[in-house]
Parts: C-alpha cells; structure tokens; sequence
C-alpha cells in the first residue's frame, strides 16, 4: 500500500486509535470524526490547499469514485488547510457537484494530531476510529489505484 517509501514513516501507525475531531464544512456544519462514519468505516482524504492543480485533480478523482466508495458503506471525506469560506467557493465554482463533506482544517491542528504534517494521502479508518490503511501521495501521483482501496475496504467488512 506505498507509493513513497516513507509511507509507514509519515502519519500515524497502522492500528493506531484515531482522536475524534470536529471541524467546519464548507457550509459551516460541525461535523466530527463519529458523524462521518459509514458502515464500514471511512475514508479520509487529506490535502494542503484546495485550489491546488494536483488537489484539483484528486478531488475530481474523488468524485469519479464516490459511487463505488458509497456502495461499500464506506463514505468520503476531504480534510484542507482551507478555511469554510475558501471550501464554500470551490465548491460553488465547480462544474459537477462535490458529494462529499470538505472540511475546514484551517490551523492544521487535526493534521498535526494525526501526524500527517503537509502531506497528502488517504487513511481508511473504521468505526471504532482504529487506522487499518493509509496511502501517502507525491504531487506526481493523484491516488492509488482504486483496486487497491478497494481491497482494503473489503478486509475491513470481513473484520466488521
């Protein structure tokens, strides 16, 4: 599950209890770590800026993917150091609907709780807040591929 080698390095280890959080949406909404939980789990995507090209491109890979993410009862959400009226614009000014909640980690406070310092990735997390992947991202890459999430997500509705 790497795509740099400093993967299992970078961020909180695999097994580690997450803290909940709670942060504004691009609507303004609190919503926490225990809100966003599906059925199996969640997935949560961190990014810098959100008017980034590459995080532009990861958004739209996002959005391609959420129906499959949906399916597996395991929802999406998107965590940037954008404040809720940054998030509130991009998405106004998007051509196709985002489905999923942007969350406002404007001081980077949860970032830094979770260890993730600026970089970029997806943590797959269950329900009782446990991390069972994560996928760390160079610029150069958008995400891993989605068989690959897929599997994971899978592992962790056999162990639901």
């Amino acid at each position: 599950m790497t795509l740099t080698t400093s993967v299992h390095e970078i961020g909180p280890a695999l097994g580690t209890v997450l803290p909940n959080f709670r942060l504004a949406d691009a609507d303004l909404r609190p919503l926490s770590l225990d809100h966003l939980m599906g059925g199996s789990g969640l997935v949560l995507a961190m990014i810098t800026d959100v008017w980034q090209p590459t995080s532009v491109r990861r958004i739209v890979w996002l959005r391609r993917h959420i129906s499959k993410f949906a399916l597996m009862g395991t929802p999406v959400a998107l965590m940037a150091c954008n404040d809720a009226g940054s998030l509130y614009g991009f998405q106004m000014s998007s051509s196709t609907p985002v489905m999923f909640p942007l969350l406002a980690d404007t001081d980077g406070a949860v970032r830094r709780a979770y260890g993730m310092g600026r970089s970029a990735g997806l943590l797959l997390i269950d329900n009782d807040h446990v991390l069972r992947a994560k996928w760390l991202v160079n610029d150069d890459h958008v995400w891993p591929k989605m068989g690959e999430i897929t599997q994971a997500i899978e592992s962790l509705m056999v162990y639901a």
